[in-house]
């Protein structure tokens, strides 16, 4: 079972760079982030739509009564935080040409 874990994460974080580069492991889409299981202690990556969702599956749980408005004000930071960072790439790549 170990071994099949480590294909879903790791015992240490990813840097920004190198999860980026890494499969959601709920999707499949590129991920954006990372999150800790602290049942098993392995970073995971995940793409921005499934932080969303884990977000607001936790946010749920805990019976948060604000949970709506706080969900979509996350989903409005992390769409700037994606169009800021499709920016940057795009300025990179352009340079690198």
């Amino acid at each position: 079972m170990r071994g099949t874990l480590r294909r879903h994460g790791r015992t240490k974080p990813y840097t920004d760079i190198n999860v980026r580069r890494l499969p959601c492991v709920r999707c499949g889409e590129l991920a954006s982030q990372q999150w800790l299981t602290r049942a098993d202690g392995f970073w995971r990556p995940i793409c921005t739509k499934c932080d969303i969702a884990l977000n607001e599956l936790v946010l749920k749980f805990m019976s948060d009564p604000d949970w709506k408005s706080k969900i979509k004000h996350y989903r409005r930071e992390r769409d700037e935080e994606s169009r800021t960072s499709v920016g940057q790439t795009a300025h990179c790549e352009q340079q690198l040409t």
